[in-house]
């Protein structure tokens, strides 16, 4: 991705008329290579036809992008703030940007109609589909189920001396005073297919369930150990307590923290359990060995582990509101396109070996993801029945 913002860097200094002869060369250079590049750049150098079709990205729900951005932002502290614009202000701008760089493919794959907006495929807005959303269920010790997204915030419901809460959109759990401590009770948090949830736990860890995960807890962390099970994906901020190891089991996978910010991704349809650490310190193991991680490390674990330096963003762009794909195979982000959008691949056996570098908001519809998609690359898709086909482009 830092190639991407670099290449767009120069070309809007060229367009200030702040380039060094350096990277003028450089530029001339690029500019050979392929004869798109230079109807690229002259397009952008026409600053009606640019006016024209950066309306397309008007189109995309911009306003509701950052309201979810400064709710996030309104739950940190000052140094997380910080942290957090340093990390995350190129997300809005990486969209722009790989629109900017697939201009030219753009203009030929797409009609402007009169208004100066890109016309959707026909097929894909009479099968559009919604973006996921915060839902999921939460079973209690006794097995009562409760629907989270009908309840209203506020609701508080008391079970063996446990306190849960709704409370802007997400579960609080709060031991009472005089509540069983002694007696371990489970409940189990799980997300559908195109939702999302966020709990705190008892000792104040915060969770993030990705869409199709389920997280089963005790209510109280008893013991010498705080243990939770996870099915599919999370992203941890375990609250500190160096007498209480927080343990995450995920099949055969186990992470161990003292207290840290980690995502586990271990959905079973994508092989190997791969933890991701942004910040602190992790012990990853299978049933034979473990390896301890540092920040920007993941542990892909299967017979092995398998320990590699990786971008982290990209690893939890979806629990920032976002799909970040960097040289990303199709086949792996179709199947985080289905878990989102709740749809099915039609011609799953036949994927071609595409890969795409992007990052999209997640809070937009299908239909605008994929014509994304399209602009990067030789394919087109059509959404009919809940199904999404991929066909090359003629």
């Amino acid at each position: 991705m830092n190639e991407l913002f670099d290449r767009a860097d120069l070309i809007s200094r060229y367009l200030r008329g702040d380039l060094t002869a350096a990277e003028r060369v450089w530029l001339d250079q690029w500019l050979k290579e392929d004869i798109r590049n230079q109807q690229l750049l002259d397009a952008l150098e026409n600053e009606a036809t640019v006016s024209n079709d950066l309306l397309f990205f008007a189109s995309i729900d911009q306003t509701a992008a950052w309201q979810k951005i400064n709710r996030r932002i309104r739950d940190s502290d000052e140094r997380s703030n910080q942290n957090f614009f340093a990390r995350y202000w190129k997300y809005a701008a990486a969209s722009v940007v790989v629109g900017l760089l697939s201009y030219g493919m753009l203009r030929n794959t797409y009609k402007v109609d009169r208004l100066g907006g890109v016309a959707l495929k026909k097929t894909m807005l009479e099968n559009d589909i919604p973006p996921g959303k915060d839902k999921a269920t939460l079973t209690l010790s006794d097995g009562k189920v409760i629907t989270l997204e009908t309840i209203k915030d506020g609701t508080s419901i008391e079970q063996d001396g446990i306190k849960m809460t709704k409370k802007d959109g997400k579960v609080y759990y709060q031991v009472l005073a005089g509540g069983d401590t002694k007696n371990i009770h489970y409940n189990t948090i799980k997300t559908p297919v195109g939702g999302q949830y966020t709990i705190i736990l008892p000792d104040g860890s915060q969770v993030w369930l990705n869409a199709s995960s389920s997280l089963h807890f005790p209510t109280v962390f008893a013991g010498n150990t705080r243990k939770v099970d996870l099915i599919g994906e999370c992203y941890f901020e375990i609250a500190r307590d160096r007498t209480k190891p927080f343990i995450v089991q995920a099949g055969k996978t186990q992470v161990e923290v003292l207290g840290t910010h980690f995502n586990v991704m271990a959905y079973a349809d994508e092989g190997n359990t791969k933890t991701t650490l942004v910040e602190g310190a992790v012990k990853v193991g299978n049933e034979t060995s473990s390896k301890t991680i540092t920040p920007g490390q993941q542990a892909s674990v299967g017979a092995k582990i398998d320990v590699q330096s990786v971008n982290t963003e990209e690893a939890i762009a979806w629990k920032n509101g976002f799909f970040q794909f960097e040289n990303q195979d199709l086949g792996t982000i179709l199947r985080q396109l289905t878990r989102w959008y709740n749809v099915e691949i039609a011609n799953e056996d036949q994927i071609p070996d595409s890969h795409f570098t992007a990052v999209i908001p997640r809070n937009i519809t299908l239909s605008h993801v994929l014509q994304m998609l399209e602009m990067s690359g030789e394919l087109e898709f059509e959404v009919v029945e809940n199904k999404i086909t991929i066909k090359q482009k003629k």
